[in-house]
């Protein structure tokens, strides 16, 4: 069975839209696909061109940002309102996972914690 989790940000910096796929099938380590549309404007109004890493936090409490396992994706292999994707690895097989993302600019300032997302690791395709 295939879901998503669909969540609205407004935090400078930040996605406005993070999508997680999950599905349950038995055995294996488990896997989590979460993807996203980076917006083009900041929320004071200016453009959302200065953002260089989005940390995707993760695990299985419901409040996994900041803390929790963390993985980072440059901002610089994906444009403004180009769909982002990361696959979360090495977890445990249907288990329910938290997911939240923050945006990091090239001077190191990390925005907001996301809203939280949650999938259950499954299979790999």
């Amino acid at each position: 069975m295939n879901s998503l989790v669909r969540l609205r940000w407004v935090t400078p910096l930040v996605p406005i839209a993070v999508l997680v796929g999950c599905a349950t099938i038995g055995g294996g380590s488990g896997v989590l696909d979460v993807s996203w549309t980076p917006p083009a404007w900041n929320v004071d109004g200016t453009p959302a061109s200065d953002v260089s890493e989005y940390r995707i936090y993760y695990g299985t409490t419901q409040q996994p940002c900041p803390g929790g396992s963390l993985r980072k994706i440059s901002a610089k292999t994906s444009g403004s309102s180009q769909q982002v994707q990361t696959r979360l690895t090495g977890l445990k097989l249907d288990e329910v996972y938290y997911v939240a993302v923050t945006a990091v600019s090239s001077t190191g300032k990390e925005s907001s914690c996301s809203v939280v997302a949650s999938g259950r690791a499954h299979k790999p395709d």
